[in-house]
């Protein structure tokens, strides 16, 4: 149920994707400059930096290793009351350290490019360049694809392109489908087979959608957008999902921050290929990047049923034959390592 629960927090992901364009008609569509719609949509994103350093618990891993024990315990036991365990029975009183400082596992950048991390690394860096380029220019391809014609803008950014708001949307509402079927199928047949099958089927709907998006009738336009961005939902979910089950505690936020920073410089290029190139050769040029994607993750090892940061697949390439070593990985009693009764 691991792939299950990490998901569910995506569904809020969603309901964000599903307001801009809402947004965007309350704003640019009455008229107001593009301005206007950006400060609005900024507004969400510094409320949720101050309610995130407000109420989000530091955490405990990270205060036993600078020392603060007691800090670590607090968290510990506020966790306890919220999976309905007694605090007091899993961490009594003088509930103590097991290992000294010196014994502490540490990890930084460059472990990512050691012999034992170094091709997941690679990989996963792939499929999140991949899927960040795929999914940013779904999003715009399909604003492409929905424009109108052309009104003269104004001096303070008000006018320009109109856009069928409608069918953004409706688009845009394909991400609460991607999230809810990869919610129920990810622990059934798997991080890798739902990662392929949707990058694959993500980029033939784009693909679609830009070949035809002038000779394709509304509704059907409107299909394909829907198919690509449940597609392109469902793919990177699982990639996050992965990406943290793959690495073991003492490196899995240096690995999957540095997954994240990757997939910012696909988010980056995005709009200048997607925006800039007629939508045939978008169409194109997509689907070979989701091809590529496809096949970075198709390389990863399985995590589905595995305990988390305890074992991997390691996938082994030898000239056309793969085979598959296992590497037990000493997880140290999980993310609570360091800290007993």
């Amino acid at each position: 149920l691991r792939g299950r629960y990490l998901l569910l927090i995506e569904f809020f992901w969603s309901a964000g994707a599903m307001l801009v364009p809402i947004v965007a008609y309350l704003t640019v569509g009455s008229g107001l400059s593009w301005r206007v719609f950006v400060l609005v949509c900024a507004i969400p994103c510094i409320t949720s930096v101050i309610v995130g350093a407000a109420m989000v618990p530091e955490s405990p891993r990270w205060l036993v290793a600078k020392g603060r024990k007691e800090e670590a315990l607090v968290i510990l036991r506020q966790a306890a009351v919220v999976n309905g365990k007694d605090p007091e029975c899993l961490f009594p009183s003088g509930t103590v350290q097991l290992a000294d400082d010196e014994d502490e596992e540490t990890s930084d950048f460059r472990e990512l490019f050691s012999p034992k991390w170094k091709r997941v690394t690679l990989l996963l860096f792939g499929a999140w360049v991949g899927f960040a380029f795929g999914y940013y220019g779904t999003i715009i391809a399909v604003t492409r694809v929905f424009e109108n014609d052309e009104n003269p803008q104004d001096e303070e950014g008000r006018g320009g392109v109109n856009f069928d708001y409608s069918a953004i949307f409706i688009s845009s509402s394909a991400e609460l489908v991607g999230t809810a079927i990869v919610v129920l199928l990810i622990d059934r047949i798997g991080r890798i087979p739902s990662q392929v099958f949707a990058y694959i089927v993500g980029g033939v709907c784009l693909s679609l959608l830009c070949f035809l998006s002038d000779a394709g009738s509304r509704p059907f336009l409107i299909s394909v957008a829907f198919g690509a961005r449940v597609c392109e939902m469902m793919g990177s979910c699982v990639t996050w999902v992965t990406t943290a089950e793959v690495f073991t505690t003492e490196i899995r936020s240096t690995g999957h921050s540095a997954a994240n920073a990757m997939a910012r410089i696909g988010g980056f290029f995005s709009p200048y290929l997607v925006g800039g190139l007629p939508l045939p050769a978008v169409g194109a040029v997509m689907l070979v990047i989701h091809v590529i994607t496809a096949f970075c993750a198709s390389r990863l090892p399985e995590t589905r049923g595995r305990r988390l940061g305890h074992a991997t697949s390691m996938p082994v390439e030898s000239y056309g034959e793969v085979a598959v070593q296992e590497t037990e990985l000493s997880a140290s009693a999980g993310d609570n390592q360091g800290v007993m009764a």
